[in-house]
């Protein structure tokens, strides 16, 4: 790949003196110049997938990101297709550039900038930058309208496990947790209500979560593609809104969930910028209210699949976050949203 160098190392991460070791390897190939001795180091926890740490030596404007793949993860994600995301987003000066790939990561540019908190993403004056910004997000172009949504709930969902290790955990799998059955019935009723929807399938980011969202001045930019491709505008948006909650600890849905007029603020203004980059009127208020509806149902897939990811990473991960509780709350409130909605 043009301007990618490849560096034939796989990262340890059981340590962090290993993780340490393994990255000075590859910035040695990308920052020649500077001293091991002098590199500084910060760890990010956001994540649940990956291992993240960054690395500058003296100039802190140059911090080079060094993601380690979490153990299991190519089985969910195509890794060659993040890495075509992330030079996408390059191009249009909204991404980061990529440095190297190594055997199990790759190494990048970090963005400066603050991620999007609960704090502030309620916020019209920071929800506007977001929404503006997916809308351009959504006009990338993509080589295939093949909606990626469906295969990927379906891999999921077949790659849940039916036995987990400890005692405790397997007994909150089966009093707490969907059937593999059951399951595959909600995904052909969600597929079979949805699929036709009279929405958009465009370039979506499909994991835009706080911590994937960095807010600058004037902007905000999207980060960490690994999920990203084509898919109904009105998921991206659903997605988006139910990650208000976070991801840690206690899912509280009644408090972080946005209500109605700010959901409706939101996709108003997504739709005047994604019709405008489009060469079309500004959306009526009947447009912005048939978003809104389509939003609520397709929130449904994003429980589903987030769920049924977890339940996976329950049983293959080794980074230390609490998969099963997070996987029963997401299907909880699938449930929850489910009746609310009358479906």
């Amino acid at each position: 790949m043009k301007g990618v160098d490849y560096v034939d190392v796989t990262i340890d991460i059981d340590s962090d003196e290993s993780l340490k070791l393994g990255a000075c390897t590859v910035l040695q190939k990308i920052r020649p110049g500077w001293s091991i001795d002098s590199i500084s180091w910060k760890a990010f926890s956001e994540g649940i997938t990956n291992k993240l740490v960054g690395a500058w030596c003296g100039d802190k404007t140059d911090m080079v990101l060094i993601r380690v793949y979490g153990i299991g993860t190519e089985v969910i994600i195509d890794r060659k297709e993040e890495v075509e995301n992330m030079e996408k987003l390059h191009r249009i000066g909204v991404g980061s550039k990529l440095y190297a790939i190594f055997n199990n990561g790759i190494a990048y540019e970090f963005i400066h900038g603050n991620i999007l908190t609960q704090k502030i993403v309620k916020d019209p004056s920071v929800y506007r930058h977001v929404a503006s910004m997916m809308a351009r997000l959504h006009t990338i172009e993509t080589e295939t309208e093949e909606v990626g949504l469906w295969r990927r709930l379906l891999k999921f969902i077949n790659l849940t496990p039916s036995s987990l290790t400890s005692e405790a955990q397997q007994k909150r799998l089966d009093t707490e947790y969907f059937s593999r059955e059951q399951l595959l019935s909600e995904y052909h009723m969600l597929k079979d209500m949805l699929e036709n929807a009279s929405c958009p399938v465009v370039f979506c980011h499909n994991d835009a979560l706080l911590a994937n969202i960095v807010v600058q001045s004037e902007r905000v930019v999207f980060i960490d593609m690994e999920y990203g491709g084509p898919a109904p505008a009105a998921y991206d948006i659903a997605n988006h809104f139910v990650e208000y909650v976070g991801c840690d600890g206690n899912l509280d849905y009644l408090e972080w969930y946005p209500d109605k007029d700010l959901q409706m603020d939101w996709i108003n203004i997504y739709l005047t910028h994604f019709n405008r980059l489009n060469g079309t009127d500004p959306p009526t208020v009947k447009q912005v209210e048939d978003m809104y509806e389509l939003v609520q149902k397709f929130t449904l897939c994003a429980h589903l699949l987030w769920s049924a990811w977890a339940l996976f990473q329950a049983k293959n991960s080794n980074i230390d976050f609490d998969y099963l509780d997070y996987s029963i709350q997401r299907l909880n409130e699938y449930k929850r949203m489910k009746s609310l909605l009358g479906i």
